[in-house]
């Protein structure tokens, strides 16, 4: 195992054992479709998950949420609202922000949404499939509803202060000029864990947990620093954080994934998929990713 590897999977470690200390709060816009899943899984992580969607209380809640994941599946113009309320807000507070655009290649009102959020000044991490990002760099539809079908070519002209988490065979992190590509759980066959409905927004719901600790990790190393970070520092180090946060996402939800698919039935893989979220603090999830490493998959 290289060393870079060895420092990484330290790192991802230690974001699901202080998920699991912390208990930090998740502010969720949720989509109605996998909202219990997404609450499930952040629960088994030991994150706490908040819910809110209304205008009337969005401030007061990412004011108080230890980080902000906006889901836009079932998209409405009353969500866009909320959902540009909450990444304002949540960039005006400096709070770990992860946008999900579900489907956003279906149709011409979800694009559009999307690109007009991202065009707000916020800065954190962006979680999509591959068809999800594509339509994203390329402003393009793609037709494929939430799925990703095709193998779509995506760069690495990412916005400064932004990271790209594209989820697939095999998961991307992308950001401005660089990119780590992880092994995702698909086998040579994609069977029943791989299309639990809600598994996409529940990576998202994942990433946001982790993206919630990952900035604390790095202010607990620099604690004897005193000196105070310029702007341009702070974006550099909300990417780093971002980065760090999707990495942890990917590999936690590829061990879930792949524990889930040994068993013989969705209703059962379903619940193991939980359970194995549960599990990402300890020893198994551990000697899984040295495994990974010796297995050349990283």
């Amino acid at each position: 195992m290289n060393r870079e590897w060895e420092v990484l999977s330290k790192q991802v470690t230690a974001i699901f054992q202080e998920i699991k200390e912390r208990r930090p709060l998740i502010h969720m816009i949720p989509n109605g479709v996998s909202a219990a899943l997404c609450a499930d899984g952040m629960s088994a992580l030991g994150a706490r998950p908040l819910m809110a969607v209304d205008v009337m209380e969005l401030e007061e809640i990412v004011l108080q949420s230890d980080a902000i994941v906006v889901n836009l599946g079932q998209l409405s113009q009353e969500k866009i609202n909320a959902s540009a309320l909450a990444l304002t807000c949540g960039a005006q507070y400096e709070k770990p922000l992860v946008l999900d655009p579900v489907g956003c290649g279906a149709s011409q009102f979800r694009l559009h949404a999307v690109q007009e959020l991202l065009a707000l000044s916020w800065y954190g991490m962006v979680k999509g499939n591959r068809s999800e990002i594509y339509s994203i760099q390329k402003n393009k539809l793609t037709r494929e509803g939430i799925d990703s079908v095709k193998d779509h070519e995506l760069t690495v002209e990412i916005p400064e202060g932004r990271v790209y988490l594209a989820t697939g065979c095999i998961d991307s992190i992308l950001w401005n000029g660089g990119q780590i590509k992880l092994f995702g759980p698909c086998g040579t066959q994609k069977r029943h864990a791989y299309n639990i409905v809600g598994s996409g927004c529940l990576a998202g719901a994942v990433a946001g947990a982790c993206y919630s600790v990952a900035g604390l990790l790095q202010k607990m190393e620099e604690k004897a620093r005193k000196s105070q970070d310029s702007w341009e520092d702070k974006i550099r180090k909300q990417q780093n954080h971002a980065r760090t946060a999707a990495i942890a996402a990917s590999l936690g939800m590829t061990f879930a994934l792949e524990q889930a698919e040994k068993e013989p039935g969705y209703g059962s893989a379903k619940i193991v998929l939980l359970n194995a979220l549960d599990r990402l603090a300890g020893q198994e999830f551990q000697e899984w990713l040295l495994c990974a490493a010796e297995e050349r998959r990283i």
